[in-house]
């Protein structure tokens, strides 16, 4: 065969390989890529599943109210012949994936100091929902904080799809092992423990973002665990599972809702894409939940803490980016969630001083090398992020009280807060 022969038959070859891989792309995408559960109507608002607060509507929501809150710790604290509460403290935890291991460490080297809080409202985002139930529970689940970002590997949280299915599906992981973790640690005995202390006036809330609607959505964990009903427990572990899939590197989560007689199914992702950590007002209107109880305001002391899961927040060092679009766009999502936790953070300094509300931060020192790949569940790298904030906490964290990058004009003074 002449050279001339062979060149024509060589490039048709390479003409059929690139056809039969387009042709598999397109097959791949038409019978193997992800299939979304009928969708709600474009334009149309729809109800609030169970369990999610509509904020707008928060005050027909007894079990969500602060007021009502109080009202049940007070009359069980009245019942048990128990002083009133001098002090409420509350915490939100943040995002953060990996680096969770350092709200980890800070909790159980809390609880190893003597003096961590049995906290009245407790708050999560994103691995910080992970992180929330044993939070609320208390000290007895320290184990699980410690267990969950010191002995998993990243193949325990997420696995990789095929490549040809990049094209097509809804999210470049599947969560399938996530799934099991979550269901490993929140067992019908975890989901009775969280309803018991709902009962007693305690509230657990966990935040997804829905993505057909865009918002931010708040779900009342104790409601749920307390609602008997058939599909509590799946239901409570979907919401983590939700908060926790990161959209497009995790696929997305979905809700029912209906109306009309109609079933849709509704699509959220990590509720950090909207706030990394959340802490609203009508989880801090305390002087008037009080009030309508018939309590001493002047007398309580309120603290809200907030462990930031994620990186340092403030930082001068220079990395240049290579001119390629996956570089640039990588460092461009980086900035955008750096922004959500500074503007999270500062909204929930502005609150808690509108109300009163003593602010306190735990955050990775920003000259730490601790600090980790998000996505990156190395057991040997959390372990040792673990025990740098246990050691902390255990010897006695100082907690920072403004967020870090305020402006002079931007810090409230001490004396504009109760102490």
């Amino acid at each position: 065969m002449s050279g001339y022969k062979k060149a024509v038959w060589f490039m048709l070859g390479g003409i059929g390989t690139i056809a039969i891989f387009a042709a598999s792309i397109f097959i791949t995408s038409m019978f193997m890529g992800s299939i979304r559960p009928p969708s709600p109507p474009e334009g149309e608002l729809m109800p609030y599943p169970f369990g999610a607060i509509d904020l707008e509507e928060i005050e027909l929501q007894d079990d969500s109210k602060l007021e009502e809150s109080i009202a049940r710790s007070l009359a069980k604290d009245k019942a048990n012949g128990k002083d009133m509460p001098r002090s409420y403290d509350l915490l939100a935890l943040s995002g953060g994936g990996s680096n969770g291991a350092f709200g980890a460490g800070i909790l159980c080297g809390w609880t190893a100091a003597g003096d961590r809080p049995d906290f009245k409202v407790v708050t999560g985002v994103s691995t910080g929902a992970l992180q929330a139930t044993a939070a609320f529970l208390g000290p007895e689940y320290d184990h699980v904080l410690e267990e969950i970002y010191t002995q998993y590997e990243t193949k325990d949280i997420y696995r990789r799809r095929f490549p040809l299915l990049l094209f097509s599906v809804d999210g470049i992981n599947q969560t399938e092992p996530l799934k099991k973790v979550i269901e490993h640690h929140v067992t019908r005995e975890v989901l009775q423990a969280v309803a018991d202390k709902h009962n007693d006036g305690k509230r657990l809330f966990v935040g997804t973002t829905n993505l057909d609607s865009q918002e931010f959505v708040i779900w009342n964990m104790g409601k749920i665990a307390a609602s008997g009903r058939k599909n509590a427990l799946a239901l409570y572990r979907k919401v983590l599972l939700a908060s926790a899939s990161v959209p497009v590197v995790f696929e997305p989560v979905y809700f029912q809702v209906e109306k009309d007689g109609h079933k849709y199914y509704e699509m959220h992702c990590d509720g950090g894409a909207y706030a990394q950590v959340f802490f609203r007002g009508f989880l801090l209107d305390f002087e008037e939940a009080l009030t309508e109880s018939g309590f001493l305001t002047d007398e309580t002391k309120i603290d809200l803490y907030v462990i930031n899961n994620g990186q340092p927040l403030i930082s001068n060092e220079r990395t240049n980016v290579a001119p390629r679009a996956a570089a640039i766009a990588a460092v461009t999502i980086n900035n955008l969630f750096n922004i959500t936790i500074t503007s999270s953070l500062f909204r929930m300094y502005v609150v808690a001083n509108r109300f009163g509300v003593g602010f306190n931060l735990a955050t990775l020192d920003e000259e730490s090398d601790l600090f980790l790949h998000p996505l990156d569940f190395n057991k040997e790298k959390m372990q040792r992020l673990f025990d740098y904030s246990y050691q902390q906490a255990k010897d006695g964290y100082e907690w920072i009280k403004v967020p870090p990058g305020l402006d002079p004009g931007e810090v409230y003074e001490a004396n504009n807060r109760k102490q």
